[in-house]
């Protein structure tokens, strides 16, 4: 049993009514905020400041140390004692006489533990604004103060090179810039540095090598494309002019037709300005083609060679007229049957004609010319431009033609890059008029849309129908007719024939986007020889010496080359690595969110 102690003196009877008094001017919520059995002495309630009514006061702190301030009632029943509960010893009971009594603690400042939002809406007053706006400026500083103490910890954490410096104690102003500058300067060089880095990989990252492994080789032979000088059946045009007699009224009307008829034949952008622009005899434009391949004059050549594989000769449209191509892969895509099919589908060429060194000299020769002829040699996955040398023999002689070819092919390791400035026949996704893909008839597509956009017509001697291959790899649909030129049109061609055959203009802009093509061969004309021959023309063709070297297209600078070389830089400036990146993400997602929003 515990001895109590009884204090009924006057004095602290008087002193328990002073305090009474003085803490009813305080809210009686203030007075036990806390939700203990803590009591609050005059003393402490006065050293609170009155604008600070809203905070919630925290646990007191009683003069005698390792003890805390406790409300109990007495176990007698009288509310006029007081016990003080000791933290260590038993408990030891002050009664007090009269009305409740507290004793003189000191308790913490009020700013130590801020009101939740609960309560101070509950004690809001007549300074409503004024607490809003304070408690908006708080939670902005603190905020601001997450915010730097967060960026400290990463500069000071972080594995990069000389970001230390940016927040380590002990260093001035002028010791911060200059840190900060030299990361300036290395993040400059960085970005510089792998900038044309990257510039390289995207525009030459391909490089030509010289092979000269000859014994393994397959040499491509030649192909050769024969524009024949004779187009157009004078018997032909005669039925036609008597078909229509309503259309030439004299007989000055159909010479001048005849005259018509053959110069339209054999247009080209090189005569442009000899066709007669005074009567059309009622033809429309669009009609041009058919009424010439309907009085065409019947060339049929035939070939025949020395290879294990068999040579086609096929009718072609080209830019000089009708032709016939030799051991091409592309000619059948602009012969006039598969553009009035309207067909879109690739075709089977067969084998590529190749011939070893071991199979020794092997020609290939055109029979049965029966007129003078232009011809062009090229590489089979081509056709002839305007912009290649041509050669003219005439109908009664027999040429022989020898020939040297260089070959570029690309390697395997390069069909998966992109950026390797050429392309294969299969990546014809950018065509418009063929599903296959040519460096040659890239240029007549650029040519006849330049035409397009100046003049508002094509020429007859281009298909005149577009198709649009939306998903690469599948067959493409017909899109919508060109206008074909008329002879009003064909006067504008004649104005900028300069520019469309050198595709360069100080006026338009012309931008192509033709690249060559991944498989290439090149041939140059040697020699040739002319001699009289009682059979009619003839032309013998062949390679009197194989190449001793080749050309490869190869990968020089990959991506992989890319991430080494970025790498190196970033290692060499700033001493980091890939998984110093890996931090910064983390730092910035997962440590950020942490740190402002769970911390």
């Amino acid at each position: 049993m515990q001895p109590k102690i009884v204090d009924s003196s006057p004095s602290a009877a008087a002193r328990t009514t002073a305090s009474s008094s003085r803490r009813s001017s305080w809210d009686e919520k203030e007075a036990f905020a806390s939700g203990s059995d803590s009591l609050l002495t005059s003393s402490t309630a006065s050293l609170r400041p009155p604008q600070d009514k809203a905070r919630r006061s925290g646990p007191g702190l009683l003069i005698f140390p390792g003890t805390a301030q406790r409300h109990q009632h007495n176990p007698n029943g009288s509310t006029d004692s007081k016990t003080i509960a000791k933290a260590n010893d038993g408990n030891v009971a002050i009664n007090q006489q009269g009305p409740a009594r507290s004793i003189r603690s000191f308790r913490r400042p009020p700013l130590w533990q801020p009101q939740p939002i609960t309560d101070h809406v509950e004690e809001r007053g007549a300074g409503e604004q004024d607490l809003d706006g304070e408690t908006g400026r708080d939670s902005r500083s603190a905020c601001l103060a997450k915010v730097q103490a967060f960026i400290i910890e990463f500069l000071q954490g972080s594995s990069i090179h000389g970001f230390i410096y940016l927040a380590k104690l002990g260093l001035n102003f002028a010791e911060r810039m200059l840190w900060f500058a030299f990361i300036c300067m290395a993040l400059f060089s960085i970005i510089s540095l792998s900038t044309r880095t990257w510039h390289r990989f995207q525009n030459s990252p391909m490089v030509i090598s010289m092979d000269r492994n000859k014994l393994v080789w397959n040499t491509s032979f030649p192909s050769l494309t024969v524009c024949p000088h004779k187009r157009i059946d004078e018997l032909k045009v005669e039925e036609y002019i008597l078909a229509h007699p309503e259309q030439f009224l004299s007989e000055e009307d159909q010479e001048d037709f005849r005259d018509f008829i053959v110069k339209l034949a054999s247009l080209t952008y090189d005569n442009l300005e000899t066709l007669p622009l005074n009567k059309s005899y009622g033809i429309p434009s669009g009609k041009y083609l058919d009424l010439l391949y309907e009085l065409k004059w019947p060339f049929e050549p035939e070939i025949s060679s020395g290879a294990a594989v068999k040579m086609f000769i096929y009718e072609t449209q080209t830019e000089f007229g009708i032709c016939h191509s030799v051991n091409s892969l592309v000619a059948r895509y602009n012969s006039f049957d598969y553009w009035r099919s309207g067909d879109w589908s690739l075709l089977d060429h067969g084998d590529r004609v190749t011939v070893h060194p071991l199979d020794g000299e092997i020609y290939a020769q055109i029979i049965n010319l029966s007129t003078a002829y232009d011809v062009y040699f090229h590489g089979a996955g081509d056709v002839p431009s305007i912009s290649k040398q041509r050669y003219t023999f005439p109908e009664s002689d027999y040429t022989t033609v020898e020939l040297i070819a260089l070959e570029i092919y690309t390697n395997e390791e390069a069909r998966a890059t992109k950026q390797r400035s050429c392309r294969f026949n299969y990546e014809a996704e950018d065509m418009k008029t063929v599903p296959i893909y040519s460096f040659g008839l890239c240029l007549s597509e650029c040519r006849m849309f330049f035409a397009l956009r100046v003049c508002g017509c094509i020429p007859h001697f281009y298909r005149n129908r577009c198709g649009y291959n939306h998903i690469f790899g599948t067959q493409m649909r017909n899109g919508r007719r060109l206008p074909v030129c008329g002879l009003e049109g064909i006067g504008c061609l004649v104005k900028i024939k300069r520019e469309i055959i050198s595709l360069k203009s100080d006026k338009y802009k012309i931008n192509c986007n033709c690249l060559a093509n991944c498989d290439d061969s090149n041939f140059f004309v040697q020699s040739y020889r002319s001699r009289v021959w009682f059979l009619g023309a003839n032309l013998q063709w062949g390679i009197i010496e194989y190449p001793k070297l080749q050309l490869r297209r190869d990968v020089l600078f990959s991506f992989a080359d890319v991430l080494v070389y970025i790498g190196g830089l970033v290692g060499f400036f700033l001493g980091c690595s890939a998984l110093s990146f890996t931090e910064i993400v983390y730092y910035f997602t997962v440590r950020l969110v942490r740190r402002m929003f769970f911390n």
